[in-house]
């Protein structure tokens, strides 16, 4: 922090700059909240230097405190996301991070007390994810039909009217496998839409591309070769599933309702 006040150099939460550059201060610390860069740049050599060094290292205080705070809170992947997002050269390094994320899922609780926040595409990788679908990567059930479509929008969906209102449309819906999706979660299985994060999560109402979720091709195809049914039903509207369906299992036979 004192080398980088040598050189004018001013931290900030998501990157340093020159104090030259710097119009106004959003930082509240002792030393911006009394003066403005201009004045600070006026000042002589040592006391210049003393009041950046000083900011600087309340930034650095903060920046830690942010970090203890997103851990305590169970959002470290989500202020990581953020963090990488301050520069491109560093959101490069994402492909690294996100490739290896199983690394982290034997440390990450499996059960929060908060929802998680889906944005982007890297986040089919958050540990919380990567440990449910090894949950239901070990689900299997004896019964022949399924029946799967989007996740119900409250949570959990045995508890829905949309759950309701699907079983009416089907015979005898004791002998069928009930099944739900998320774009991030992959394929959630009635028994286990309950279980964290499938029912606690916050994500935009939008649509995703198929070819962003190579996680969920990979769910898909051990939940389908697991589970020995003779019929899937999907939903004839449901275009994020349209090429799944074409690498179900050969003895798998798809209907739409």
């Amino acid at each position: 922090y004192v080398l980088y006040a040598k050189h004018d150099r001013y931290m900030e939460e998501d990157k340093t700059s020159r104090l030259a550059d710097i119009r106004c201060f959003s930082c509240t610390c002792e030393v911006c909240t009394k003066f403005s860069p201009k004045e600070i740049l006026s000042l002589e050599s040592e006391e210049k230097i003393s009041k950046i060094a000083l900011h600087n290292l309340f930034a650095i205080k903060a920046e830690v405190d942010r970090v203890k705070e997103s851990i305590h809170q169970g959002r470290l992947w989500e202020y990581v996301m953020k963090k990488m997002r301050a520069h491109p050269k560093l959101f490069e390094t994402i492909d690294i991070f996100t490739k290896n994320s199983n690394y982290f899922v034997s440390t990450t609780p499996k059960f929060k007390e908060r929802s998680i926040f889906l944005f982007s595409k890297e986040d089919q990788y958050r540990p919380e994810i990567l440990a449910f679908k090894n949950t239901v990567q070990k689900f299997k059930t004896r019964k022949k039909i399924a029946v799967l479509t989007k996740n119900t929008t409250i949570r959990p969906a045995y508890l829905t009217n949309e759950y309701s209102i699907l079983r009416e449309k089907f015979k005898d819906s004791e002998s069928i496998q009930f099944c739900f999706y998320n774009e991030f979660l992959g394929v959630i299985p009635l028994e286990l839409s309950d279980m964290y994060p499938a029912s606690h999560y916050e994500m935009p109402r939008k649509e995703f591309v198929p070819e962003d979720f190579p996680t969920f091709e990979k769910n898909w195809n051990i939940f389908f070769l697991k589970n020995n049914f003779d019929i899937l039903y999907i939903s004839k509207n449901d275009d994020f599933l349209k090429p799944f369906v074409k690498i179900l299992p050969k003895g798998t036979k798809r209907k739409f309702f």
